[in-house]
């Protein structure tokens, strides 16, 4: 079937995701290769694709159905364990994938208590090993919030059904050492290598570029690098493959090799490296697809790239359905064969490098708009260019570079110290002028795609390299998408239906109200964490902040990139600790603070910063108001000057989607007996003050108010054991319909005009 298993691959493609949970859009869309095998008119290649379509869509019904059935009790506590990976140590927290006595796999999570401990764990916790630890059994998390990244799901795509709460590691001995074990011990020892040897400044790049492993970079630069588009360089991918491959093969033939020896060297250290490098997808497709292409080429039989490629689609298929699910496997597999198609006709046109360079650029950003959009919600508009000047530099200089700085470690420490300066001053050049080009418009927040746009999205991208194929121009090519997109940002702009979310940020508050038409964005407070005194050892690297992981990705998903207002109800950092992060990536038209309130280190910080970004600080109290079609808002509180936290934060009333609000902050009882002496409403949804706790939301209050609706934003299992019993059981007696974020997640409501429902995100 040479020449034909691009085929067999789609309809392998169609089968498996007919059963794995993908949506019925995609299906239709992934099934439109059967348009191209019918007009083919092969019989024997509809024949094979039909008995591939059946076999692959019985087998990911098959795998389905197992990935439902766990073998581990819940009320199990005991396990002997062997751990499948090398295990993240990030300041306090242990971290790894293992594999349980009953063969399946869990995640274990182990918070570390003293600084020996963590010494102890660092030098004798490796892949392989065995352990008897004792812990609680817990079930994943699903999304709490709309849009964001559900763990539970991506574990049970793992075949992972439970987290290992570890209270205590014992009686560790070595496993039974084999050939893949021997790799991976020397994979941690050259990641220890690296941490002990190269200064901090290039500790992160040698880790990424010779070992597949990024977590060490600073939020910061890997931001930067993903704004820019080229942090698919800071892993390791098929680009790598085909340098290391290339160069091993001219060095094994300048050192006088005959050319059949070195390709057998290279069948054997190819898979080698993938497990080095961590065995990711990217990297496993570009070895399969190396070998593939080497062995057929000894056999006097070579194949195409592209029937390489469609083989190891299949051999990931076959090796676990659920891999359609990864995105790096979704990007490796995407770009990799728009490039190979493309260079059939495309890329043969032009001999000029930089041309050709730049057309891969190009065909690459195009072919994983979908994904990038999708997954990321936003895309890179400076990406093209920036590839054309990062991919030459990491492929030429900095990848080699680090490949002998490292090589040099072993074998003179002086020549290592030398090279590794050097290596210290092209990635800062690299860093200095990704600086340069990140520029503030230099990335289009698209928001999450729904499933309609997203296929057409699938469709036009591919259309446009139909088009470029076809001799049109780029101006003619590219227009089709440059129309998609515009209708897709217009029908958010333009959207008639409006919402208001309590999102979920845990212990803290943080509402999203969101008009009509673009009639207003407005945010009350950001969340933000409660932060302890921590040893210098237990402080996290990367630690979770609900401004990066929570407010960000979900306002991105959103399509939203410019807040209106800013309301910051009062100075605690549960809901104005993520405002500096806000502030930092959006643009921000104006801020209402409660008078005073900057008295308070964290608002005085979080102002100074706006002021510095010259965005408008407003100063309100009770009687300050605005309004427009949508909606009318009005401040009710507080009535002076005087700033005592709780008791002054800001109060919201409005009314907008066919009801009536109340957004009281951290208001408790004397505030809201003040407010009811000089204000006299009526509201239909009332959000609780401080959290529902028993200081708040008394009897006269609630009488007075008769709300329909109460809203308490608390975190899951907090601390403060909010929202009080008592305050429940007050608003019960008043028969008030509850919603809670601490057990529902995020919670909104959608109106249309002055008609709308509410919806929660129960994990």
């Amino acid at each position: 079937m040479k020449g034909y298993w691009l085929f067999l691959a789609g309809a392998a493609l169609c089968g498996s995701s007919l059963f794995l949970g993908v949506h019925w859009g995609l299906i239709i869309v992934f099934h439109c290769i059967w348009l191209r095998i019918v007009l083919l008119k092969k019989r024997k290649l509809i024949i094979l694709s039909v008995g591939i379509y059946v076999i692959f869509a019985l087998y990911g019904l098959w795998a389905n159905e197992q990935r439902q059935v766990t073998k581990i009790s819940p009320t199990q506590t005991s396990f002997f364990i062997q751990l499948n990976e090398t295990p993240h140590i990030n300041g306090n927290q242990f971290k790894s994938m293992a594999k349980t006595n009953q063969k399946e796999n869990i995640v274990l999570n182990y918070k570390i208590g003293t600084e020996v401990e963590k010494k102890w764990l660092m030098e004798n916790m490796y892949s392989g090993i065995i352990c008897k630890v004792e812990g609680e059994l817990q079930k994943p998390e699903s999304n709490r919030n709309e849009n964001l990244f559900n763990y539970r799901l991506y574990l049970y795509r793992q075949n992972v059904h439970w987290i290992l709460k570890v209270t205590s590691i014992t009686s560790c001995e070595e496993s039974s050492k084999g050939f893949i074990q021997w790799v991976l011990r020397a994979r941690e020892n050259g990641l220890k290598r690296v941490d002990n040897l190269f200064s901090p400044n290039t500790i992160p790049y040698a880790k990424a570029l010779l070992f597949g492993d990024s977590s060490s970079f600073s939020e910061e630069i890997y931001s930067l690098y993903q704004r820019l588009g080229i942090v698919h360089l800071l892993a390791i991918s098929g680009l790598h493959v085909g340098v290391i491959s290339s160069g091993i093969f001219y060095i094994l033939i300048r050192l006088g090799c005959p050319r059949e020896m070195a390709s057998w060297i290279l069948l054997i250290i190819l898979p080698t490296y993938a497990i080095i490098t961590g065995i990711h997808p990217p990297v496993v497709r570009a070895v399969i697809m190396s070998m593939l292409i080497i062995g057929t080429i000894r056999k006097n039989s070579p194949i195409s790239s592209t029937d390489a490629l469609s083989i190891c689609f299949i051999l990931f298929l076959l090796k676990d359905p659920f891999i359609i699910f990864h995105i790096g496997f979704q990007l490796s597999f995407t770009v990799s064969l728009c490039i190979l198609l493309a260079s059939r006709s495309l890329l043969l046109r032009y001999r000029s490098f930089f041309t050709n360079l730049m057309l891969v650029s190009f065909i690459s950003q195009i072919s994983a708009l979908p994904i990038l959009s999708f997954h990321f919600f936003e895309i890179s508009l400076t990406s093209i260019f920036s590839n054309i000047i990062y991919v030459p530099l990491y492929t030429f200089i900095v990848l080699p570079l680090f490949f002998l700085t490292f090589v040099s470690s072993y074998i003179d420490l002086t020549v290592f110290h030398f090279i590794e300066n050097a290596s210290h001053i092209v990635v800062s050049i690299s860093e200095g002028f990704g600086s340069l080009l990140d520029f503030k418009y230099g990335v289009l927040v698209t928001g999450k795609p729904g499933m309609f746009f997203l296929c057409i999205f699938i469709v036009v991208s591919q259309l446009v390299l139909f088009l470029l194929e076809r001799r049109r121009s780029i101006t003619y090519s590219i227009f089709p998408l440059f129309m998609m997109i515009l209708i897709f940002k217009i029908s958010q702009f333009y959207d008639p239906t409006g919402e208001v979310t309590f999102i979920d940020v845990g212990q803290g508050d943080s509402i999203l109200i969101r008009l009509p038409f673009h009639r207003g964005t407005y945010l009350i407070d950001t969340g933000g964490e409660v932060s302890f005194p921590q040893e210098e050892w237990a402080v996290r690297k990367k630690p979770f902040t609900v401004g990066k992981d929570i407010i960000l990705p979900y306002l991105k998903s959103k399509g939203i990139t410019k807040i209106d207002k800013l309301i910051l109800t009062h100075s605690d950092s549960d809901h104005i600790g993520a405002a500096e992060e806000l502030l930092e990536r959006f643009t921000v038209h104006e801020i209402l603070l409660s008078p005073n309130s900057w008295e308070k280190p964290m608002m005085l910080k979080t102002v100074q910063m706006a002021l510095s970004k010259n965005i408008s600080i407003n100063v309100v109290k009770a009687g300050f108001k605005w309004k427009n079609q949508s909606g009318y808002f009005r401040i009710i509180f507080p009535f002076d000057n005087h700033y005592e936290g709780n008791n002054d934060s800001l109060v919201l009333y409005a009314e907008f989607g066919g009801l009536s609000w109340l957004f009281t902050g951290d208001l408790e009882a004397k505030g809201e007996k003040e407010l009811l002496e000089n204000e006299h409403l009526k509201v239909d949804v009332l959000k609780i003050g401080h959290h529902g706790s028993k200081g708040s939301s008394t009897d006269v209050f609630l009488q007075k108010l008769n709300p329909t609706y109460a809203i308490i934003s608390a975190g899951k299992n907090n601390r403060y054991r909010h929202p009080h019993k008592e305050v429940l059981e007050r608003l019960t007696e008043n028969h008030i319909k509850i919603f809670r974020t601490d057990l529902q997640g995020a919670i909104q409501y959608n109106f249309l005009q002055n008609n709308g429902t509410f919806r929660t995100f129960s994990p």
